[in-house]
């Protein structure tokens, strides 16, 4: 399981090759999963969008705030902003996700990332 960011789909600013490289890690996903899949072992990726409670998005956050003047609390809304439902998803959000996606239940998925910026990116 491979976990990426909105970035592999889309352009930002202020993100340098971030973008490149998590398309990469998509692109290395479905590569995996065509080399391994005839031997049982699916290869599958998420892509959520920021979740407040981990370190990269407050990584992610400290350059933007240099560059913007914005305030924790404005990068968030700007995030939330771009959502339909006008939130965050949250880390145990994600968790649930990939436990489902390591499930038998997911057993039909493979070679595919699946899109969890809460309808911010479009596949």
């Amino acid at each position: 399981m491979t976990v990426t960011a909105l970035h592999s789909r889309t352009g930002l600013p202020l993100v340098g090759g971030y973008g490149p490289a998590q398309a990469a890690k998509e692109a290395l996903t479905r590569g995996l999963s065509a080399e391994l899949a005839p031997q049982g072992i699916r290869v599958v990726g998420l892509r959520p969008q920021g979740m407040p409670e981990t370190r990269t998005i407050k990584e992610a956050f400290e350059p933007r705030a240099k560059a913007t003047g914005m305030t924790w609390e404005q990068w968030q809304e700007l995030l939330a902003g771009r959502t339909h439902p006008r939130r965050l998803m949250t880390l145990a959000e994600m968790a649930d996700v990939a436990v489902f996606m390591a499930s038998d239940k997911a057993s039909g998925m493979t070679g595919t990332t699946v899109n969890l910026t809460m309808g911010s990116l479009d596949d």
